[in-house]
């Protein structure tokens, strides 16, 4: 699996938080829902999507887990509601590009920790993150970010 390793910048981001039980189907409504908040509010052209899973769901009850979905804002742009504004960290991420498909996502989340040991990375305690462009959401693709040290 090949691994690329970028370093995002700190950044102000315009989010929309579901809270439960991570799954296809929440989250799919969550994204359509947002991509018609940043559409209406001229923040979806040429941007990029994020999917940030909050917890762990082996850690954290299911019915509490967060997830977000958010896009990079610049710092004057005026966030309506609903959604709220937050921060992105930042720092390096191990990017991985896989097809959007379930099959392809679930068999990354069984080989992730090796693949990050098998390349003498080691991970940081921020989120991992979903990362969509809408060239990618075209070809049915998708980046996962790995925070690393």
């Amino acid at each position: 699996m090949k691994i690329t390793i970028e370093e995002l910048p700190e950044s102000r981001i315009a989010y929309f938080r579901n809270i439960g039980e991570y799954g296809d189907k929440q989250n799919k409504e969550l994204m359509e829902t947002f991509k018609k908040w940043a559409k209406s509010n001229d923040v979806f052209d040429n941007s990029t999507i994020l999917g940030i899973p909050q917890d762990n769901p082996e850690i954290t009850p299911k019915e509490e887990c967060r997830y977000d979905v958010c896009v990079v804002i610049d710092k004057d742009f005026n966030v309506s509601q609903p959604a709220q504004v937050g921060k992105l960290s930042g720092g390096k991420y191990a990017v991985f590009l896989l097809d959007h498909t379930k099959e392809a996502v679930s068999e990354f989340w069984g080989i992730i920790f090796s693949e990050i040991e098998k390349n003498s990375l080691t991970i940081r305690e921020e989120p991992i993150i979903e990362r969509y462009t809408s060239q990618m959401i075209d070809n049915h693709l998708c980046e996962i970010l790995v925070p690393i040290q």
